[in-house]
């Protein structure tokens, strides 16, 4: 194994950012450069789609629904089974994890505690608070973002050893930029940094999990397990011969792929929004084409062709849509042509086997008790929000 590992992911980074899973927008040499030398897992998913379980799944090797925790919630040190870091240290490894100060303080640590014991964090000011992490921060100038670079290549520089795991976890958003997705070119000038640095042969890049962005009316993350939230990059050195992996690979196997640079095809691949005692819990269960979901609440069932409807708009499970235009109902199957459904009758008795395999809930006193917070928490954050609504008028006057 090398002596050298670099492990550099960012937060909220949806694998249809980067060109080469299709982004036509931003121009990445370096991150391009990498995956062409490299192996780019092309249908690789999160194990949640939150920051605390994404961490403790990505370096446990196991999935949400293994784990000995019923509840998101602070943790003890996870002694489950090795992590990564446990494992690396055990070898001689040097350990450091660089990141925003505000996810040791706040997510990344008390929610998941799977660093090992003598892991050295180098905690950076290096984000801008967005989205549902937004405190009234001010948009910096543009300048700022490559200040911010420096700041991380700055702290990289201080590094010494024979033998170094570093993980760098870069922000959901860089200062100098304001919004998820905007700073793709300051993640590739990092990438170029570290590449000039340790050269490309022990880089690997991914995500903790991604974000909806707006679609199916969702903004954000956490919540869901459709493509936006769930499907993130993963690139790294080439795994023996081959250039791209096509089948569906989750992050609870990064810790083989960086330990034997090896990748077997898994039977399903699961993500995870809650843990099981929680009430808002979706499930999601992919094999080849095929994702399905389960809500907890409500009970109801989805299920996807993600390579016919990438998108996930058409429900295959759902028989009638109605028209609110012509106050009508029509079945599904007179207005949406798809060829597979014996197909995907197959695959959803598979999948939901597959889920009521794994499903467990909570005691009825604690499942309770989780609701009534639930509805506690939503009002008190509609209280804190009234009279702060800002509604932006980039357009003039609506």
């Amino acid at each position: 194994m090398r002596d050298r590992i670099i492990l550099l992911s960012k937060d909220v980074l949806r694998a249809d950012y980067l060109p080469v899973y299709g982004n036509p927008y931003w121009n990445t040499p370096n991150i391009n450069e990498l995956a062409s030398k490299g192996t780019v897992l092309r249908k690789h998913y999160a194990a949640a789609p939150s920051t605390g379980m994404g961490f403790t799944c990505m370096f446990s090797g196991l999935n949400a629904y293994e784990l000995e925790r019923k509840s998101y919630k602070v943790v003890d040190r996870f002694e489950q089974t090795p992590t990564l870091f446990d494992i690396l240290q055990e070898q001689g490894y040097c350990c450091h994890v660089i990141w925003n100060s505000n996810f040791w303080d706040k997510i990344g640590y008390p929610y998941s505690k799977c660093y090992g014991d003598n892991t050295i964090f180098h905690n950076l000011t290096i984000g801008q608070l967005v989205g549902p992490h937004k405190i009234d921060a001010a948009i910096l100038p543009e300048e700022q973002g490559q200040k911010t670079i420096k700041t991380i290549t700055d702290e990289i520089d201080k590094i010494k050893g024979d033998k170094i795991f570093l993980w760098i976890h870069a922000p959901h958003v860089f200062f100098g930029r304001s919004s998820y997705g905007s700073d793709i070119d300051l993640f590739d000038s990092l990438v170029g940094e570290i590449r000039r640095r340790f050269g490309d042969e022990c880089v690997y890049i991914t995500a903790d999990h991604g974000h909806m962005n707006c679609e199916k009316g969702v903004p954000v993350y956490g919540f869901h397990v459709y493509e936006g939230a769930i499907r993130i990059p993963l690139i790294t050195p080439r795994i023996k011969d081959m250039p791209e992996v096509t089948y569906p690979t989750s992050n609870i196997q990064l810790k083989d792929i960086i330990l034997t640079n090896t990748i077997a095809k898994p039977e399903y691949v699961i993500s995870d929004t809650q843990y099981y005692a929680q009430p808002k819990r979706k499930v999601a269960i992919i094999k080849d084409n095929y994702k399905y979901i389960y809500n907890k609440r409500g009970r109801t069932e989805e299920l996807y062709d993600c390579l016919w409807d990438e998108k996930e708009n058409i429900n295959l499970l759902r028989d009638r849509w109605y028209d609110s235009d012509r106050h009508r109902w029509y079945f599904t199957e007179e207005i949406s042509f798809y060829p597979f459904y014996e197909k995907a009758r197959e695959y959803y008795r598979l999948l939901k086997a597959k889920k009521d395999e794994i499903w467990r809930e909570g005691g009825f006193v604690e499942e309770w008790l989780y609701l009534i917070n639930d509805k506690y928490k939503g009002i008190k954050a509609r209280l804190r929000n009234i009279g702060k609504g800002r509604y932006s008028k980039r357009f003039g006057s609506a």
